[in-house]
Parts: structure tokens; C-alpha cells; sequence
């Protein structure tokens, strides 16, 4: 039987696609997701953002070195994680109801799509962390998952309109260092968001965290 890493490597067949951002795709791949309410940023502060990014990223082509790297997670990453942490817009997702709406979600494929890992729902977005089942397409995998929670929280909530930013986040893994990082900053995002008891709801995989990759 051959496997296939689960993660990114120098020689895996991937796809890249592009809308305001780049997507990698990697079938069976670990995926760390992020997904955020259409209000939870204002649109001018990302607009600069991104085009920050864009004039940096020009300046500083790939391999990076350390230093640069670091550099790069300071300035946009961390700095966009900041951002949300803070509790821009409605929060929606502060209320439990809501917040379970989008833990059903998540479950409700788990083990047939993708397995989850680990997922937090903080008030104006989610982190995920999953890997994916088989043929099974991101894109559309995230389309479904992200459009039945709004329907439901809109009906919930007796509104109507857009409920998540149409654009995501999403990151392929590259080994279990940065498997580790991804469930650490999951646990560890609403204690740094200084949110209380009940303005959250996190999960993690009953004993996922022995998990070995096939050699």
C-alpha cells in the first residue's frame, strides 16, 4: 500500500488557486481553516492590509530565512489574528445557539468528508483544523459547511443578508511541529482573547494528539 504525507512538501502534487488570496490544495491534506463573519474587520483596515502584504511580499521573494519569516508572521498573520481577537462587529457568534449551529456543522461531516482535529468558535470567526477524506474538494467542503450554518443563525436570528466574508483562510500543514502550533493556538485563542466561559466553544479529538503520520 503506498501513502501519501498528509502534509506539504517540496514534492506534492498541489493546486494553487487565487481569488483576493492564494489557496493551496492537497488531497488527503491537513488543513487549518479560518472563517470570519462578514463584519468582523473593517473593509478599509483590510484593504491596507492587503495591499501591505502584497508590496511586502514583492520586496521579499521565497525560500525566506528565518529572520524573515518571523518577520512576515509578525506583520500579517499575527496582526490579522489581533485584529479579530479584539471583537469587531455584531459577534454573532457569542451566543451559544449560534455558536452550537456551527459546531453541528463541523460534525456533521466528521469522519465521512474530512476528520476533525480540533475547532474553536470565538465571537466573529472559527479556526479549524481538519484533514481531509479522500476525493473530498475544499472548496466546496467549505461552501456547504459555511453556507447551511448561515442559513440556520439567519433564521435563528430573524435577519437576513450576508453572515461569513466570503473569502477564508486556509493553510495546508507542513509537518507535526506545525500540527502542534495549529492545536496549541486553537486552545489558546480565547484565553488570549480574554473571552469568559460560554463566549466560546472549543473542541478537540478525543486522543488526536497521538497522531503519528504513515512512514
Amino acid at each position: 500500500m503506498i501513502f501519501h504525507s498528509p502534509f506539504l512538501e517540496k514534492d506534492s502534487e498541489v493546486r494553487k488557486d487565487r481569488r483576493h488570496l492564494p489557496h493551496w490544495r492537497l488531497g488527503g491534506s491537513f488543513c487549518f481553516l479560518t472563517w470570519r463573519l462578514f463584519d468582523s474587520l473593517p473593509q478599509e483596515k483590510l484593504k491596507a492590509w492587503r495591499a501591505e502584504k502584497q508590496a511586502w511580499l514583492m520586496e521579499h521573494p521565497k525560500p525566506w530565512d528565518t529572520r524573515t519569516t518571523n518577520e512576515y508572521r509578525e506583520r500579517f498573520p499575527k496582526r490579522l489574528d489581533a485584529w479579530l481577537d479584539a471583537g469587531y462587529g455584531a459577534c454573532y457568534l457569542r451566543d451559544p445557539v449560534c455558536a452550537r449551529i456551527v459546531a453541528n456543522a463541523l460534525h456533521f461531516f466528521d469522519g465521512e468528508r474530512y476528520d476533525l482535529a480540533s475547532f474553536v468558535v470565538m465571537p466573529n470567526h472559527v479556526h479549524v483544523l481538519m484533514q481531509l477524506r479522500g476525493g473530498t474538494e475544499l472548496e466546496s467542503l467549505t461552501h456547504s459547511l459555511k453556507s447551511y450554518s448561515a442559513q440556520e443563525i439567519n433564521k435563528l436570528l430573524e435577519r437576513r443578508g450576508a453572515f461569513w466574508q466570503q473569502e477564508g483562510f486556509d493553510h495546508l500543514l507542513r509537518g507535526i511541529p506545525h500540527l502542534d502550533r495549529c492545536l496549541s493556538y486553537i486552545q489558546q485563542n480565547p484565553e488570549k482573547a480574554h473571552l469568559k466561559p460560554g463566549e466560546y466553544l472549543y473542541y478537540e479529538a478525543p486522543k488526536f494528539r497521538d497522531f503519528e503520520p504513515p512512514e
